[in-house]
């Protein structure tokens, strides 16, 4: 029997409009990071590491709020697991804050779009603060996908472009809903019911096209990567 649960690796604060684009400038956001753990009869998958520990360097430009038990180590053991017991890793996207914990995972099968790997390594300059290599760059077997790409028999990653240019989101068939992992291609719950694009960008166009694909999947139950709000499925 497959079971999901939203694991916390605690929050970090940035301007809201980060999330919406052209909105809510100015005002601060405690996002939340929440990986996906999907138990399987076979396999552990999870679904992004959340942000981890940042190198010094980058520390002083991001607040991290956490409690002793939002890690991903003490989150994992609230179900009996250890980093070690997870048999695949999924990134949606190589941002810092949705693989900040990659190295955890030692023994892990790593799933990435082939162009998101690609990418990360030499971002053009407007995108080079979301990418820090210390946190992907890791040793780790990363399986690059290319496309919609089947990672079990009900659960599946789709490319979702546009916040980046190798987003992709991770849809879930349990029973008769479709869970959907959205990552940044919609963080928040406005992105996809307003059709309101994320602030980071980096095609816009794509973006739209990737909520309004989000939106037609049925029996669809959303999870969306740092909707304070949503913090349980």
């Amino acid at each position: 029997m497959m079971k999901l649960h939203l694991l916390c690796d605690g929050f970090f604060t940035l301007d809201k409009s980060f999330l919406v684009y052209m909105k809510y400038m100015g005002q601060p956001y405690d996002s939340a990071l929440k990986p996906l753990l999907i138990l399987t009869p076979k396999e552990n998958i999870l679904v992004d590491t959340g942000i981890g520990e940042l190198p010094e360097k980058n520390r002083k430009f991001f607040s991290i709020k956490r409690k002793s038990d939002e890690n991903l180590r003490a989150q994992l053991a609230e179900h009996g697991l250890k980093p070690e017991d997870i048999d695949i890793v999924v990134n949606t996207h190589l941002h810092f804050d949705h693989c900040g914990n990659n190295a955890l995972f030692t023994n892990a099968k790593f799933i990435v779009q082939a162009q998101e790997f690609r990418y990360a390594f030499a971002p053009d300059r407007f995108q080079q603060t979301a990418y820090i290599s210390e946190l992907f760059n890791v040793k780790a077997d990363y399986e690059l996908a290319h496309g919609k790409h089947k990672i079990t028999d009900n659960v599946f990653a789709v490319l979702t472009l546009g916040h980046s240019v190798g987003h992709q989101s991770v849809i879930v068939h349990a029973g008769d809903k479709n869970y959907v992992y959205c990552g940044d291609a919609a963080p928040t719950k406005e992105n996809l019911e307003r059709r309101n694009i994320p602030g980071v960008l980096y095609c816009a166009h794509k973006a739209l096209k990737s909520i309004d694909h989000l939106r037609t999947i049925k029996n669809a139950v959303y999870i969306y990567s740092h909707d304070n709000e949503q913090l349980t499925l």
